[in-house]
């Protein structure tokens, strides 16, 4: 497995984080392929660098479903709290709840917005003015807080994101403001996908099964509403973990790329 490693700052925290580029070594360097954009990079590959011991093997389910594309991974900030921050378009007291709240922090979430905002501004032209790529082919997957900025990022940026997964969306974190904004976001076209899905065994901190289970029943179907071309998927005995999704990625990206 061939991975590049970049360092880049990012506007949220003015630190650096590591960006984990991969492009299958089987195809020419000049062929343009589509880019997959991952949150939580450290888990997406190997389980080496994996905050819990388990990468999602994204490399693996590409060679597995034949599927032409490259991945850009974005690590996640060390500190859980900072993780929030970035994965948050907004900040809301779900949040505050979910954390524990530590005593030193005057707020939490909310610097999603500018996290997004720099990876369609400064990360994707960087990897398109480096890399063979089709600028206008981008897929964005994340679990969890990642699958909330996923689909934030959809519906703020859908002239650049044509394709999203959101698995076991943290749906909790952001719901009303995040359910507000899909629900007043004009309608996607009929070549945008969206792939969502949860387990019944979703457990995080406070959060239960049924706190998982219904704020992904209602984000689904406002993006039900909003493009042709969704799925929303409940998995039994699932629960929120890289090894579960994982599982389920080959199947996902045969979804999101139903060409290949």
């Amino acid at each position: 497995m061939s991975i590049t490693e970049i360092e880049m700052t990012l506007p949220t925290s003015q630190t650096h984080r590591t960006i984990r580029i991969h492009r299958p070594p089987h195809f020419d360097p000049s062929e343009a392929l589509p880019v997959i954009y991952m949150h939580d990079g450290q888990n997406v590959f190997s389980g080496e660098t994996a905050s819990f011991g388990k990468g999602w093997e994204i490399h693996l389910a590409l060679q597995q479903t034949q599927i032409p594309a490259m991945v850009v991974a974005i690590d996640s900030p060390e500190d859980g709290m900072d993780r929030y921050d970035d994965y948050a378009p907004w900040s809301d007291e779900a949040l505050l709840m979910r954390s524990a709240y530590p005593s030193h922090r005057t707020s939490i979430g909310g610097n999603g917005k500018v996290y997004m905002d720099w990876i369609i501004r400064e990360l994707k032209p960087y990897i398109d003015a480096n890399y063979a790529t089709r600028p206008d082919d981008t897929t964005m997957i994340g679990s969890s807080m990642g699958g909330v900025i996923s689909l934030y990022g959809l519906f703020a940026y859908p002239e650049v994101i044509t394709r999203v997964a959101a698995l076991s969306t943290a749906g909790w974190a952001n719901f009303s403001s995040l359910l507000e904004f899909i629900e007043r976001s004009p309608s996607l076209s009929a070549t945008h996908r969206c792939y969502m899905d949860v387990g019944t065994k979703e457990v995080s901190g406070p959060m239960t099964e049924t706190d998982y289970l219904h704020t992904n029943d209602v984000l689904a179907r406002a993006v039900e509403q909003k493009l042709a071309q969704s799925r929303y998927t409940i998995i039994p005995e699932a629960i929120h973990h890289e090894t579960a999704w994982a599982k389920r990625l080959p199947d996902i990206l045969r979804y999101l790329f139903p060409s290949s």
